[in-house]
Protein backbone atom coordinates (compact mmCIF):
# COMPACT_ATOMS: atom_id res chain seq x y z
CA UNK A 1 0.00 0.00 0.00
CA UNK A 2 1.24 3.44 -0.84
CA UNK A 3 1.93 5.32 2.39
CA UNK A 4 0.45 8.74 2.93
CA UNK A 5 1.94 11.21 5.36
CA UNK A 6 0.47 14.54 6.28
CA UNK A 7 1.49 17.32 8.60
CA UNK A 8 -1.22 17.28 11.19
CA UNK A 9 -0.59 19.86 13.81
CA UNK A 10 0.16 23.11 11.97
CA UNK A 11 -2.74 25.50 12.49
CA UNK A 12 -4.81 22.55 13.72
CA UNK A 13 -6.92 23.87 16.55
CA UNK A 14 -8.63 27.18 17.19
CA UNK A 15 -9.37 27.86 20.85
CA UNK A 16 -13.06 27.94 21.61
CA UNK A 17 -14.12 30.17 24.51
CA UNK A 18 -15.79 28.57 27.52
CA UNK A 19 -17.26 31.80 28.81
CA UNK A 20 -17.25 35.51 28.20
CA UNK A 21 -15.29 36.08 31.41
CA UNK A 22 -11.98 35.02 29.94
CA UNK A 23 -9.02 34.23 32.21
CA UNK A 24 -6.97 36.14 34.75
CA UNK A 25 -4.01 34.41 36.37
CA UNK A 26 -1.87 36.48 38.71
CA UNK A 27 1.72 35.42 39.23
CA UNK A 28 3.90 36.26 42.20
CA UNK A 29 7.50 35.10 41.59
CA UNK A 30 9.92 37.29 43.57
CA UNK A 31 12.89 35.10 42.54
CA UNK A 32 12.36 36.14 38.88
CA UNK A 33 12.35 39.96 38.72
CA UNK A 34 11.77 41.47 35.26
CA UNK A 35 11.58 37.97 33.79
CA UNK A 36 9.51 37.04 30.73
CA UNK A 37 7.36 34.02 31.63
CA UNK A 38 5.53 31.82 29.13
CA UNK A 39 2.18 30.19 29.81
CA UNK A 40 1.92 27.13 27.56
CA UNK A 41 -0.87 24.65 26.91
CA UNK A 42 -0.38 20.92 26.43
CA UNK A 43 -1.67 19.47 23.19
CA UNK A 44 -1.16 15.78 23.95
CA UNK A 45 2.61 15.62 24.68
CA UNK A 46 3.47 18.87 22.87
CA UNK A 47 3.44 22.29 24.49
CA UNK A 48 1.92 25.25 22.67
CA UNK A 49 2.61 28.80 23.96
CA UNK A 50 -0.64 30.62 24.73
CA UNK A 51 0.41 33.80 26.56
CA UNK A 52 3.45 35.63 27.93
CA UNK A 53 3.98 38.21 30.66
CA UNK A 54 6.87 40.46 31.62
CA UNK A 55 7.22 40.38 35.41
CA UNK A 56 7.83 43.56 37.35
CA UNK A 57 11.05 44.14 39.29
CA UNK A 58 9.25 42.60 42.29
CA UNK A 59 8.34 39.49 40.26
CA UNK A 60 4.64 40.23 39.77
CA UNK A 61 2.57 39.92 36.61
CA UNK A 62 -0.81 38.85 35.27
CA UNK A 63 -1.82 36.61 32.38
CA UNK A 64 -5.22 37.71 31.11
CA UNK A 65 -7.48 37.40 28.11
CA UNK A 66 -11.07 37.92 27.12
CA UNK A 67 -11.53 34.35 25.90
CA UNK A 68 -11.32 31.52 28.43
CA UNK A 69 -8.94 28.61 27.96
CA UNK A 70 -10.26 25.20 27.00
CA UNK A 71 -8.79 23.81 30.19
CA UNK A 72 -6.43 20.93 30.78
CA UNK A 73 -2.79 20.73 31.84
CA UNK A 74 -0.68 23.87 31.38
CA UNK A 75 2.93 24.89 31.96
CA UNK A 76 4.54 27.94 33.51
CA UNK A 77 7.94 28.28 31.86
CA UNK A 78 10.58 30.60 33.36
CA UNK A 79 13.66 29.02 31.75
CA UNK A 80 15.07 25.58 30.92
CA UNK A 81 15.67 24.85 34.60
CA UNK A 82 12.54 26.40 36.06
CA UNK A 83 9.06 25.34 34.94
CA UNK A 84 6.15 23.32 36.28
CA UNK A 85 2.75 21.92 35.31
CA UNK A 86 -0.52 23.18 36.70
CA UNK A 87 -4.21 22.87 35.86
CA UNK A 88 -6.85 25.08 34.39
CA UNK A 89 -10.45 24.03 34.80
CA UNK A 90 -13.56 26.14 35.16
CA UNK A 91 -11.72 28.25 37.76
CA UNK A 92 -9.76 30.61 35.50
CA UNK A 93 -9.19 33.50 37.90
CA UNK A 94 -6.61 32.62 40.53
CA UNK A 95 -3.18 33.52 41.88
CA UNK A 96 0.06 31.54 41.84
CA UNK A 97 2.92 32.21 44.25
CA UNK A 98 6.16 30.40 43.50
CA UNK A 99 9.41 29.72 45.30
CA UNK A 100 12.16 28.65 42.92
CA UNK A 101 13.93 26.66 45.61
CA UNK A 102 11.17 24.02 45.52
CA UNK A 103 8.45 24.40 42.89
CA UNK A 104 6.85 21.07 43.80
CA UNK A 105 6.37 21.71 47.51
CA UNK A 106 6.34 25.46 47.96
CA UNK A 107 4.13 26.64 45.08
CA UNK A 108 0.84 27.99 46.41
CA UNK A 109 -2.50 28.66 44.70
CA UNK A 110 -5.21 31.03 45.79
CA UNK A 111 -8.64 30.66 44.22
CA UNK A 112 -7.97 27.35 42.44
CA UNK A 113 -9.24 24.21 44.14
CA UNK A 114 -8.09 22.19 41.12
CA UNK A 115 -4.47 23.14 41.69
CA UNK A 116 -4.58 22.91 45.48
CA UNK A 117 -5.67 19.28 45.16
CA UNK A 118 -3.34 18.59 42.22
CA UNK A 119 -0.28 19.80 44.10
CA UNK A 120 -1.32 17.98 47.29
CA UNK A 121 -1.49 14.83 45.18
CA UNK A 122 1.91 15.46 43.59
CA UNK A 123 3.54 16.03 47.01
CA UNK A 124 1.92 12.91 48.44
CA UNK A 125 2.96 10.85 45.41
CA UNK A 126 6.55 12.07 45.65
CA UNK A 127 6.78 11.05 49.29
CA UNK A 128 5.33 7.60 48.64
CA UNK A 129 7.58 6.99 45.66
CA UNK A 130 10.58 7.59 47.87
CA UNK A 131 9.23 4.94 50.22
CA UNK A 132 8.68 2.56 47.31
CA UNK A 133 12.25 3.06 46.11
CA UNK A 134 13.49 2.10 49.58
CA UNK A 135 11.22 -0.95 49.54
CA UNK A 136 12.58 -1.91 46.12
CA UNK A 137 16.16 -1.75 47.39
CA UNK A 138 15.22 -3.76 50.47
CA UNK A 139 13.56 -6.41 48.29
CA UNK A 140 16.69 -6.70 46.16
CA UNK A 141 18.82 -7.19 49.28
CA UNK A 142 16.41 -9.51 51.14
CA UNK A 143 18.20 -12.48 52.68
CA UNK A 144 15.35 -14.99 52.68
CA UNK A 145 11.83 -15.62 51.41
CA UNK A 146 10.20 -14.51 54.64
CA UNK A 147 11.88 -11.10 54.39
CA UNK A 148 10.90 -10.84 50.71
CA UNK A 149 7.28 -11.67 51.48
CA UNK A 150 7.16 -8.98 54.16
CA UNK A 151 8.60 -6.34 51.85
CA UNK A 152 6.22 -7.29 49.02
CA UNK A 153 3.35 -6.83 51.45
CA UNK A 154 4.63 -3.33 52.29
CA UNK A 155 4.83 -2.49 48.58
CA UNK A 156 1.27 -3.73 48.04
CA UNK A 157 -0.07 -1.70 50.98
CA UNK A 158 1.74 1.41 49.79
CA UNK A 159 0.25 1.01 46.29
CA UNK A 160 -3.19 0.69 47.84
CA UNK A 161 -2.56 3.82 49.92
CA UNK A 162 -1.65 5.82 46.80
CA UNK A 163 -4.72 4.58 44.95
CA UNK A 164 -6.93 5.41 47.92
CA UNK A 165 -5.58 8.97 48.06
CA UNK A 166 -6.42 9.47 44.39
CA UNK A 167 -9.82 7.79 44.73
CA UNK A 168 -10.71 10.03 47.67
CA UNK A 169 -10.09 13.19 45.64
CA UNK A 170 -12.24 11.78 42.83
CA UNK A 171 -15.06 10.88 45.21
CA UNK A 172 -15.00 14.20 47.10
CA UNK A 173 -14.65 16.47 44.04
CA UNK A 174 -16.40 14.74 41.10
CA UNK A 175 -17.00 17.96 39.15
CA UNK A 176 -13.41 19.23 39.15
CA UNK A 177 -11.01 18.64 36.28
CA UNK A 178 -8.37 17.32 38.69
CA UNK A 179 -10.72 14.37 39.37
CA UNK A 180 -11.17 13.67 35.65
CA UNK A 181 -7.38 13.79 35.25
CA UNK A 182 -6.66 11.43 38.18
CA UNK A 183 -9.42 9.11 37.06
CA UNK A 184 -7.96 8.99 33.56
CA UNK A 185 -4.68 7.68 35.02
CA UNK A 186 -6.34 4.74 36.78
CA UNK A 187 -5.59 1.27 35.44
CA UNK A 188 -8.43 -1.17 34.81
CA UNK A 189 -8.20 -4.47 36.66
CA UNK A 190 -10.41 -7.53 36.49
CA UNK A 191 -12.12 -8.38 39.81
CA UNK A 192 -10.23 -11.10 41.67
CA UNK A 193 -13.28 -13.39 41.77
CA UNK A 194 -13.34 -13.46 37.95
CA UNK A 195 -9.76 -14.68 37.57
CA UNK A 196 -10.08 -18.48 37.76
CA UNK A 197 -8.78 -21.51 35.90
CA UNK A 198 -5.38 -22.41 34.52
CA UNK A 199 -2.62 -19.84 34.14
CA UNK A 200 -3.51 -19.49 30.45
CA UNK A 201 -7.21 -19.08 31.22
CA UNK A 202 -6.44 -16.45 33.86
CA UNK A 203 -4.30 -14.49 31.37
CA UNK A 204 -7.11 -14.65 28.83
CA UNK A 205 -9.72 -13.45 31.35
CA UNK A 206 -7.50 -10.54 32.42
CA UNK A 207 -6.79 -9.52 28.82
CA UNK A 208 -10.43 -9.64 27.71
CA UNK A 209 -11.57 -7.66 30.76
CA UNK A 210 -8.79 -5.10 30.28
CA UNK A 211 -9.65 -4.73 26.57
CA UNK A 212 -13.40 -4.41 27.15
CA UNK A 213 -13.07 -1.98 30.06
CA UNK A 214 -10.03 -0.03 28.83
CA UNK A 215 -11.89 3.30 28.71
CA UNK A 216 -13.95 2.86 31.89
CA UNK A 217 -12.05 5.67 33.63
CA UNK A 218 -11.03 7.65 30.55
CA UNK A 219 -13.45 9.99 28.77
CA UNK A 220 -12.54 9.83 25.08
CA UNK A 221 -14.90 12.74 24.35
CA UNK A 222 -13.11 15.11 26.77
CA UNK A 223 -11.32 17.97 25.01
CA UNK A 224 -9.61 18.84 28.30
CA UNK A 225 -7.98 15.42 28.45
CA UNK A 226 -6.70 16.03 24.92
CA UNK A 227 -4.84 18.98 26.45
CA UNK A 228 -2.78 16.63 28.65
CA UNK A 229 0.03 14.17 27.90
CA UNK A 230 -2.37 11.31 28.73
CA UNK A 231 -4.59 11.34 25.66
CA UNK A 232 -2.45 10.30 22.71
CA UNK A 233 -0.62 7.39 24.43
CA UNK A 234 -3.97 6.12 25.71
CA UNK A 235 -5.47 6.05 22.21
CA UNK A 236 -2.42 4.64 20.43
CA UNK A 237 -1.79 1.95 23.04
CA UNK A 238 -5.39 0.82 22.65
CA UNK A 239 -5.20 0.73 18.85
CA UNK A 240 -1.81 -0.95 18.55
CA UNK A 241 -1.57 -3.20 21.61
CA UNK A 242 -4.88 -3.66 23.43
CA UNK A 243 -7.56 -3.97 20.73
CA UNK A 244 -7.73 -7.30 18.90
CA UNK A 245 -5.41 -6.91 15.90
CA UNK A 246 -7.75 -8.00 13.13
CA UNK A 247 -8.89 -5.48 10.51
CA UNK A 248 -12.62 -6.12 10.98
CA UNK A 249 -12.35 -5.76 14.78
CA UNK A 250 -10.25 -2.61 14.48
CA UNK A 251 -12.75 -1.03 12.11
CA UNK A 252 -15.48 -1.38 14.77
CA UNK A 253 -13.14 0.09 17.39
CA UNK A 254 -12.21 3.05 15.20
CA UNK A 255 -15.83 3.78 14.29
CA UNK A 256 -16.63 3.96 18.00
CA UNK A 257 -13.68 6.26 18.79
CA UNK A 258 -14.46 8.63 15.93
CA UNK A 259 -18.13 8.86 16.83
CA UNK A 260 -17.26 9.65 20.46
CA UNK A 261 -14.85 12.34 19.31
CA UNK A 262 -17.67 14.17 17.54
CA UNK A 263 -18.53 15.76 20.88
CA UNK A 264 -16.16 18.55 19.81
CA UNK A 265 -15.06 19.65 16.33
CA UNK A 266 -11.40 20.04 17.31
CA UNK A 267 -11.38 16.65 19.04
CA UNK A 268 -12.94 15.00 15.97
CA UNK A 269 -10.27 16.53 13.76
CA UNK A 270 -7.51 15.29 16.03
CA UNK A 271 -8.99 11.78 16.28
CA UNK A 272 -9.53 11.40 12.54
CA UNK A 273 -6.01 12.55 11.68
CA UNK A 274 -4.48 10.37 14.39
CA UNK A 275 -6.15 7.11 13.37
CA UNK A 276 -5.68 7.89 9.67
CA UNK A 277 -1.93 8.41 10.08
CA UNK A 278 -1.60 5.47 12.46
CA UNK A 279 -2.76 3.02 9.80
CA UNK A 280 -1.03 4.83 6.94
CA UNK A 281 2.21 4.03 8.76
CA UNK A 282 1.31 0.48 9.84
CA UNK A 283 3.65 -2.30 8.72
CA UNK A 284 1.19 -5.07 9.64
CA UNK A 285 -0.30 -7.07 6.78
CA UNK A 286 -3.98 -6.36 6.26
CA UNK A 287 -4.05 -2.95 7.91
CA UNK A 288 -4.60 -1.30 4.54
CA UNK A 289 -8.22 -2.41 4.93
CA UNK A 290 -8.46 -0.31 8.11
CA UNK A 291 -6.66 2.61 6.48
CA UNK A 292 -8.95 2.69 3.46
CA UNK A 293 -12.05 2.24 5.63
CA UNK A 294 -11.07 5.44 7.47
CA UNK A 295 -10.32 7.10 4.15
CA UNK A 296 -13.61 6.16 2.48
CA UNK A 297 -15.99 6.66 5.41
CA UNK A 298 -14.46 9.70 7.11
CA UNK A 299 -11.39 11.26 5.55
CA UNK A 300 -12.48 11.76 1.95
CA UNK A 301 -15.94 13.19 2.81
CA UNK A 302 -15.00 15.13 5.98
CA UNK A 303 -11.32 16.14 5.96
CA UNK A 304 -11.99 19.62 4.61
CA UNK A 305 -8.52 20.72 5.72
CA UNK A 306 -6.80 18.42 3.17
CA UNK A 307 -5.96 19.52 -0.36
CA UNK A 308 -8.23 18.41 -3.23
CA UNK A 309 -5.20 16.80 -4.90
CA UNK A 310 -4.45 14.64 -1.86
CA UNK A 311 -8.09 13.55 -1.56
CA UNK A 312 -8.26 12.72 -5.26
CA UNK A 313 -5.13 10.55 -5.01
CA UNK A 314 -6.64 8.88 -1.97
CA UNK A 315 -9.81 8.03 -3.91
CA UNK A 316 -7.79 6.54 -6.78
CA UNK A 317 -5.69 4.39 -4.46
CA UNK A 318 -8.78 3.16 -2.67
CA UNK A 319 -10.32 2.09 -5.98
CA UNK A 320 -7.14 0.18 -6.88
CA UNK A 321 -6.84 -1.54 -3.50
CA UNK A 322 -10.41 -2.31 -2.43
CA UNK A 323 -10.62 -5.69 -4.20
CA UNK A 324 -7.63 -7.27 -2.45
CA UNK A 325 -8.13 -6.65 1.26
CA UNK A 326 -7.43 -9.60 3.56
CA UNK A 327 -10.43 -11.97 3.77
CA UNK A 328 -11.95 -10.57 0.57
CA UNK A 329 -12.73 -13.07 -2.22
CA UNK A 330 -9.85 -12.95 -4.69
CA UNK A 331 -10.82 -11.33 -8.02
CA UNK A 332 -11.51 -14.02 -10.60
CA UNK A 333 -9.73 -13.89 -13.95
CA UNK A 334 -8.88 -16.11 -16.90
CA UNK A 335 -5.39 -17.38 -17.72
CA UNK A 336 -3.86 -19.85 -20.18
CA UNK A 337 -2.06 -22.89 -18.72
CA UNK A 338 0.91 -24.34 -20.59
CA UNK A 339 1.69 -28.02 -19.94
CA UNK A 340 5.15 -29.46 -19.31
CA UNK A 341 5.24 -30.90 -22.83
CA UNK A 342 5.01 -27.46 -24.40
CA UNK A 343 8.11 -26.24 -22.56
CA UNK A 344 10.07 -29.35 -23.55
CA UNK A 345 9.03 -29.15 -27.22
CA UNK A 346 9.77 -25.39 -27.33
CA UNK A 347 13.44 -26.15 -26.68
CA UNK A 348 13.62 -27.71 -30.16
CA UNK A 349 10.95 -25.81 -32.10
CA UNK A 350 11.18 -22.01 -32.41
CA UNK A 351 7.67 -21.70 -33.87
CA UNK A 352 6.12 -23.48 -30.89
CA UNK A 353 8.19 -21.35 -28.54
CA UNK A 354 6.70 -18.16 -30.03
CA UNK A 355 3.14 -19.40 -30.51
CA UNK A 356 0.75 -17.43 -28.22
CA UNK A 357 -2.26 -19.65 -28.92
CA UNK A 358 -1.16 -22.90 -27.27
CA UNK A 359 -2.62 -23.82 -23.86
CA UNK A 360 -5.88 -24.36 -22.04
CA UNK A 361 -7.88 -21.50 -20.56
CA UNK A 362 -8.77 -21.68 -16.87
CA UNK A 363 -10.44 -19.39 -14.37
CA UNK A 364 -8.93 -18.90 -10.93
CA UNK A 365 -12.00 -20.40 -9.25
CA UNK A 366 -11.68 -23.59 -11.29
CA UNK A 367 -8.51 -24.51 -9.40
CA UNK A 368 -9.34 -26.88 -6.55
CA UNK A 369 -6.83 -26.63 -3.70
CA UNK A 370 -6.61 -26.49 0.09
CA UNK A 371 -4.52 -23.34 -0.37
CA UNK A 372 -3.67 -21.58 -3.61
CA UNK A 373 -0.55 -19.47 -3.97
CA UNK A 374 -1.10 -16.86 -6.65
CA UNK A 375 2.33 -15.80 -7.86
CA UNK A 376 2.79 -12.93 -10.35
CA UNK A 377 6.30 -12.74 -11.77
CA UNK A 378 8.44 -12.07 -14.84
CA UNK A 379 11.54 -13.94 -15.99
CA UNK A 380 13.63 -10.78 -16.53
CA UNK A 381 13.03 -9.42 -13.02
CA UNK A 382 16.10 -9.65 -10.78
CA UNK A 383 14.12 -10.44 -7.62
CA UNK A 384 12.00 -12.95 -9.51
CA UNK A 385 15.07 -14.86 -10.68
CA UNK A 386 15.89 -15.56 -7.03
CA UNK A 387 12.44 -15.97 -5.55
CA UNK A 388 10.90 -18.19 -8.24
CA UNK A 389 13.14 -21.27 -7.77
CA UNK A 390 12.90 -20.76 -3.99
CA UNK A 391 9.11 -20.71 -4.17
CA UNK A 392 9.19 -23.88 -6.26
CA UNK A 393 11.01 -25.59 -3.38
CA UNK A 394 8.28 -24.44 -1.00
CA UNK A 395 5.75 -25.95 -3.38
CA UNK A 396 7.54 -29.31 -3.30
CA UNK A 397 7.25 -29.22 0.49
CA UNK A 398 3.48 -28.71 0.58
CA UNK A 399 2.04 -30.00 -2.72
CA UNK A 400 1.04 -33.36 -1.19
CA UNK A 401 -1.17 -31.45 1.26
CA UNK A 402 -3.36 -30.01 -1.47
CA UNK A 403 -1.42 -26.78 -2.00
CA UNK A 404 -1.24 -25.48 -5.57
CA UNK A 405 0.73 -22.60 -7.06
CA UNK A 406 -0.50 -20.58 -10.00
CA UNK A 407 2.73 -19.08 -11.35
CA UNK A 408 1.51 -16.43 -13.78
CA UNK A 409 4.10 -14.83 -16.02
CA UNK A 410 2.99 -11.22 -16.48
CA UNK A 411 4.85 -10.33 -19.70
CA UNK A 412 2.62 -11.38 -22.60
CA UNK A 413 4.72 -10.39 -25.62
CA UNK A 414 6.31 -12.97 -27.92
CA UNK A 415 9.76 -12.00 -26.61
CA UNK A 416 8.47 -12.27 -23.05
CA UNK A 417 7.16 -15.75 -23.73
CA UNK A 418 10.51 -16.89 -25.11
CA UNK A 419 12.35 -15.64 -22.01
CA UNK A 420 9.77 -17.33 -19.79
CA UNK A 421 10.09 -20.66 -21.65
CA UNK A 422 13.89 -20.57 -21.29
CA UNK A 423 13.70 -19.84 -17.54
CA UNK A 424 11.25 -22.68 -16.85
CA UNK A 425 13.39 -25.13 -18.79
CA UNK A 426 16.63 -23.96 -17.17
CA UNK A 427 15.25 -24.51 -13.65
CA UNK A 428 12.90 -27.43 -14.54
CA UNK A 429 9.87 -25.77 -12.92
CA UNK A 430 7.34 -28.09 -14.55
CA UNK A 431 4.87 -29.47 -12.05
CA UNK A 432 3.16 -26.35 -10.74
CA UNK A 433 0.66 -24.34 -12.83
CA UNK A 434 2.68 -22.38 -15.39
CA UNK A 435 0.40 -19.86 -17.02
CA UNK A 436 0.10 -16.45 -18.62
CA UNK A 437 -2.58 -14.14 -20.00
CA UNK A 438 -1.67 -13.36 -23.61
CA UNK A 439 -4.88 -11.51 -24.49
CA UNK A 440 -5.82 -9.66 -21.34
CA UNK A 441 -3.98 -7.57 -18.75
CA UNK A 442 -6.98 -6.78 -16.58
CA UNK A 443 -5.57 -8.92 -13.73
CA UNK A 444 -2.99 -6.17 -13.15
CA UNK A 445 -5.76 -3.77 -12.18
CA UNK A 446 -7.68 -6.34 -10.13
CA UNK A 447 -4.61 -7.09 -8.02
CA UNK A 448 -3.08 -3.59 -8.08
CA UNK A 449 0.18 -4.93 -9.49
CA UNK A 450 2.84 -2.25 -9.76
CA UNK A 451 5.98 -4.29 -9.00
CA UNK A 452 7.06 -7.93 -9.11
CA UNK A 453 7.13 -10.54 -7.78
CA UNK A 454 3.81 -10.42 -5.93
CA UNK A 455 2.57 -13.38 -3.91
CA UNK A 456 -0.91 -14.02 -2.51
CA UNK A 457 -2.19 -16.94 -0.43
CA UNK A 458 -5.84 -17.93 -0.96
CA UNK A 459 -7.82 -20.43 1.11
CA UNK A 460 -9.97 -23.23 -0.31
CA UNK A 461 -12.77 -20.72 -0.99
CA UNK A 462 -10.34 -18.37 -2.74
CA UNK A 463 -10.45 -15.77 0.03
CA UNK A 464 -7.24 -13.76 0.39
CA UNK A 465 -5.42 -14.82 3.58
CA UNK A 466 -2.03 -13.21 2.92
CA UNK A 467 -0.55 -10.86 0.33
CA UNK A 468 2.62 -9.01 -0.66
CA UNK A 469 4.72 -11.62 1.17
CA UNK A 470 8.13 -13.14 0.58
CA UNK A 471 8.82 -16.79 -0.16
CA UNK A 472 10.10 -17.29 3.39
CA UNK A 473 6.94 -15.76 4.84
CA UNK A 474 4.78 -17.93 2.58
CA UNK A 475 6.56 -21.03 3.90
CA UNK A 476 5.86 -20.08 7.53
CA UNK A 477 2.27 -19.02 6.88
CA UNK A 478 1.47 -22.24 5.03
CA UNK A 479 3.02 -24.31 7.79
CA UNK A 480 0.89 -22.49 10.35
CA UNK A 481 -2.31 -22.81 8.32
CA UNK A 482 -1.84 -26.50 7.57
CA UNK A 483 -0.88 -27.40 11.14
CA UNK A 484 -3.96 -25.60 12.38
Amino acid sequence: MKRFHIIIYTLLFATLGLSAQGYKIKLNAPDFPAKQVILAEYFTSRMVPKDTVELSITGKGTFSGEEAFEGGLYVLYFDANHYFDFMIGDDQEFEISVDSSDFANLTQFSGSENNRLFFDYKIFLSEKREEQEKNGEALTNAKNEADSAGIRKKIELLNEEMMHFSDQIIADHPDLFVSAFLKAMKEVRAPEEMIVGTAREKDSIQYVYYRDHYFDYFDVSSLRLLHTPLYEPKIKTYLNKVAYQHPDSLILVIDDLIEKSRADEALFRYMLITVFNNYAESKMMGMDKVYFHIAEKYYIPEATWSSPEFLEDLKKNFEKSKHIFIDNPAPNFVFKVLPKEHFLMAQMDTAIKKDPHIGNENFLYQIDASYTLLYFWEADCGHCKKSTPALYEVYQKYKDQGVKIIALHVINSVEGKETWIDFINEHELYDWINCWSPYDNEFRNHYNLTSFPQLFILDENKKIKAKSISTEQADKILENFLNK
